[in-house]
């Protein structure tokens, strides 16, 4: 029953042109993961939630993929320092079992009334202790601190070979390459390195998971030193 319009990304003038009174809700994707784990500029994202505020608008981040630890923070919007009126979770929410869950302010809960949301699903005791556990384990064993120390260093190491620069945030990043992504992509298959492509031909897109250690990252940058650079 909506007409949904897309912004040029990074474009602080448009958002501030475009979002009034007329627009119910603003969706962003605080790191843009299918389009090659692309990190929105923080003024961006500051920009969307103070034309949010000024309209009257709802601010909703997709943390599906950029949620649950990988930005180094519980959610990356934590690290651009605002807070969205929704926000949406799930896959890494379940380790792996699969569950989702809407947040929401304490302010948009209040307007919602016993009846008004409803699942043939939703509450189930298995998810929801998956979820807890998951919590948890991210807190218990400080995953947030390991995955803020494995992003530092493969920003250290890991510009070589192919490799011209990296783009993402926490565990969720994408490596800039000399080449198509899919050629690098098949050349770390044979090291045994698992990694993935991205709507964008030159951009491999890292997904580790959160217990990654420092090792891994040594090897990882050992196969892409192996790889000749374009000259």
């Amino acid at each position: 029953p909506f007409d949904a319009e897309f912004l040029p990304r990074d474009d602080i003038a448009a958002a501030r042109e475009r979002i009034d009174k007329s627009v119910a809700a603003v969706i962003f994707e605080p790191v843009q993961g299918v389009a090659g784990a692309y990190d929105l500029d923080p003024d961006f994202v500051n920009a969307l939630r103070e034309a949010c505020d000024a309209s009257g608008s709802m601010l909703i981040a997709d943390e599906v993929q950029s949620g649950m630890g990988r930005s180094g923070q519980f959610f990356a919007s934590q690290v651009y320092g605002i807070e969205p009126d929704l926000l949406t979770s799930a896959k890494s929410l379940g380790g792996g079992f699969p569950t989702a869950a809407v947040l929401c302010t304490e302010a948009l809960s209040a307007l919602m009334k016993s009846g008004d949301l409803g699942s043939t699903f939703g509450g189930g005791p298995v998810a929801a202790a998956a979820m807890l556990a998951v919590i948890d384990t991210i807190r218990d064993e400080d995953l947030l601190h390991n995955v803020r120390e494995r992003e530092a260093q493969i920003r250290e190491l890991c510009v070589t070979g192919p490799v011209q620069g990296i783009q993402g945030m926490g565990l969720l990043l994408g490596l800039v390459c000399d080449r198509p992504a899919k050629e690098v992509h098949r050349a770390l298959l044979e090291y045994d390195i698992l990694t993935g492509t991205s709507a964008d031909p030159r951009v491999l897109r890292l997904l580790p998971p959160l217990v990654l250690q420092a090792e891994h990252v040594t090897r990882l940058a050992e196969a892409l030193s192996s790889i000749v650079p374009n000259i």
